[in-house]
């Protein structure tokens, strides 16, 4: 079973190497006061100009904030190169000396992939990833930049790209159920090890709120299945397609119930969304 898995470039401040150009600001104010009772103040004489080349500190440098169509150089995408490596590596047909990595990159927004440029943050240099136009691009892997750990930036905002890696999943065996029962914890099985591969890449994978794989049981609309609790029985109706779906709860993979299940019916693993997963599990 192959998948392609998503990585969204986390929301960080990006550092990168850039050359801004500062103007010196210059204030103009004017003062009125009321009339003053009394005999006037004597009169300051003003300060002797500045001799030239006089040691005069300059003024701050500040960034003029990006105007519009300019990239904000403090709202770029990036992504620590150890992550990124991470993330490769959980391709299982990857050779396990590999020292060049492949991975896609593409825009949430819609940017075409000739506009995506990459870099790694080296302390030395940027240096440049090419993208082909498939999105494409290979990042070294060795002792050095690990060492070094640079980001990756982009020259996208913040949120608007994602990382894209073949991950090739086992083969999952899907359980036996023997006149129509099966353990709970036999009947997950499979999405437990699904989950244990995914997490190499999403730690969260399939914890309640996040994206994860479910169980659909294909029956007829008059049948259901039975999960037999220790405390009484609960009944799962099909939907209107005549399949029933059921979420990993680790209270029940622990508990271990019974699973009544009727005989034809046929058991598949699903991806689903995180929506999907919480409307499940609300049924």
């Amino acid at each position: 079973m192959t998948a392609f898995y998503r990585v969204m470039f986390r929301s960080l401040s990006a550092i990168v190497h850039a050359a801004c150009l500062f103007a010196a600001a210059t204030v103009s104010a004017q003062v009125r006061t009321g009339a003053v009772g009394g005999a006037p103040a004597p009169s300051t004489p003003a300060a002797p100009p500045a001799p030239a080349g006089a040691n005069v500190p300059p003024p701050a440098l500040q960034r003029p904030p990006a105007a519009a169509g300019e990239i904000d150089l403090d709202n770029l995408a990036k992504l620590p190169y150890s992550e990124v490596i991470k993330i490769a590596q959980s391709d299982a047909s990857q050779p396990p000396d590999a020292t060049v990595f492949m991975l896609k990159i593409s825009s949430k927004t819609g940017v075409p992939v000739s506009a995506i440029e990459l870099f790694l943050d080296r302390t030395t240099s940027p240096q440049p990833l090419k993208i082909d136009a498939n999105g494409f691009f290979s990042i070294p892997f060795n002792e050095e930049l690990m060492k070094e750990n640079p980001d990756m930036v982009s020259n996208q905002p913040k949120g608007t790209l994602s990382l894209e890696v073949k991950l090739t999943l086992p083969e999952p065996e899907m359980p036996k159920v023997v006149d129509g029962r099966v353990a709970y914890q036999e009947l997950f099985a499979p999405i437990v090890t699904l989950n244990e591969a995914m997490r190499r890449v999403d730690p969260t994978f399939g914890e309640p709120g996040q994206q994860q794989f479910a169980l659909e049981i294909a029956i007829s609309r008059e049948n259901v299945v039975k999960v037999q609790r220790q405390f009484g029985s609960r009944s799962l109706s099909p939907d209107d397609t005549g399949s029933v779906w059921m979420i990993f709860e680790k209270l029940l993979y622990d508990e271990n119930p019974m699973v009544i299940v009727p005989e034809q019916a046929e058991i598949s693993v699903r991806p689903v969304s995180a929506a999907r997963a919480m409307d499940i599990r609300s049924r």
